[in-house]
């Protein structure tokens, strides 16, 4: 057999087992480890090196040559692909070492450049062992590639499922029925953020006289926090069925929420009750935004608790407040995607600023407007900036 045949029937033979190897999405350690041994052993060139554009660029293997004595700097030199066009080796010193540069681009954009020298021993003519690691090369290069781009497509995908299925369950959370609670105006806003979020409301009838609120945030988004929201509130309702009082119901919260999320996540809640017949309103803040208390231009924080749910194993104190209603008293209670949205400047629209807007609503408007109206005050203020969380808020008046 001539030496042409021999080398037509090497190609063919390792194009074949690279394409296998490819296909049968053997790990890219392997791929380079075959491709090292085709190009230095079968086709043998004296000196390759490769690098790859793995979230940044990395030198993936050398041969015939240390890559510490090239005196490379990949961040300067790796930054503009010009540097490598053929006439552009003398911008870079090291590169003057090589004879050929393969790069190898991928919808606009480089994945790879390996660099060639010493070819006088080689298995075939230059131009033809040249144009056969051109060919490996793209071959390895795209397919780890396209291995990637599958990968990230069925995470993504799977990302996706989990995000529907989040707002599926955080909306189950959500109570619907609020407008039949006799006794009590009451007007909830969910906007939710396009990652779903922990924020969560409920109202719990005790009652003919008494109910409960609560807002709530889980720390982080996803699944994670649609599920521990869910478990918070199975556990709210069960205490509020025993008439558990506020200390009692906290110190239960809190262990649950420690225990289901193993200190990786806390709650922050508003939890209260309100009593129609006394004219009061008993409640604990666990580190959320202290909701707002609106008797006409008054308008008192109401941020008397302890720290939030399950930061902690045990908490290591705990003041609950009553106070007492008037006819004008409003309560208004939110997450902190209302005060932490954001304008262009990177301005916070702030607590101060809502409670302006709602000081100047609450005695004249029915709470369906006083929401309308603070939303609009929101919008103007964050002039098209994108919310950085969901904006959730609850508002009630004892009738």
């Amino acid at each position: 057999m001539s030496s042409e045949l021999q080398f037509k029937s090497m190609q063919l033979h390792w194009l074949l087992q690279i394409t296998k190897a490819v296909n049968y999405n053997l790990p890219a350690s392997k791929l380079f480890e075959i491709y090292q041994h085709v190009v230095t052993q079968q086709l043998g060139v004296e000196k390759v090196i490769l690098f790859l554009n793995d979230r940044g660029w990395k030198q993936i293997l050398s041969a015939g040559l240390s890559y510490q004595d090239l005196e490379i700097d990949i961040e300067k030199d790796f930054s503009d692909p010009d540097n490598f066009l053929p006439g552009s080796e003398h911008k870079i010193k090291w590169t003057q070492q090589f004879e050929i540069i393969i790069p190898v681009t991928h919808q606009n954009r480089f994945l790879a450049y390996a660099f060639l020298a010493g070819f006088k021993n080689i298995a075939g003519e230059k131009k033809e062992v040249i144009s056969f690691v051109h060919t490996i090369t793209n071959i390895i290069i795209t397919g780890i590639e396209n291995k990637r781009l599958t990968e990230e497509s069925i995470r993504q995908a799977a990302i996706k499922k989990e995000l529907e299925l989040a707002a599926e369950m955080q909306a189950m959370l959500l109570p619907s029925d609020l407008d039949k609670q006799t006794g009590f105006e009451i007007e909830a806003t969910y906007l939710p953020h396009t990652e779903v979020g922990g924020d969560f409301y409920d109202f719990i009838r005790l009652n003919e006289t008494e109910a409960i609120v609560c807002m709530a945030d889980v720390s982080g988004k996803g699944m994670a926090a649609a599920l521990l929201a869910s478990s918070f509130q199975s556990h709210l309702r069960a205490l509020a069925s025993f008439n558990a009082g506020l200390d009692k119901m906290a110190h239960h919260l809190n262990t649950a929420v420690y225990r289901n999320a193993k200190g990786d996540r806390y709650v922050t809640a508003f939890i209260a009750i309100i009593n129609r017949k006394e004219k009061t309103i008993y409640y604990v803040n666990a580190g959320h935004n202290p909701p707002l208390l609106i008797e006409g231009k008054l308008v008192r924080e109401l941020d008397k608790g302890t720290l939030g749910f399950g930061m902690l194993e045990e908490l290591p104190f705990l003041e609950t407040e009553t106070l007492p209603l008037n006819n004008r008293s409003v309560l208004v209670t939110y997450t902190d995607g209302i005060t932490e949205c954001e304008n262009p400047d990177g301005e916070f629209f702030g607590s101060e600023l809502l409670t302006d807007c709602l000081r100047n609503q609450i005695a004249q408007s029915p709470l369906a407007e006083v929401h309308k109206k603070l939303l609009n005050q929101i919008d103007s203020f964050r002039n098209n900036t994108p919310f950085n969380d969901d904006i959730t808020m609850l508002s009630l008046r004892v009738k």
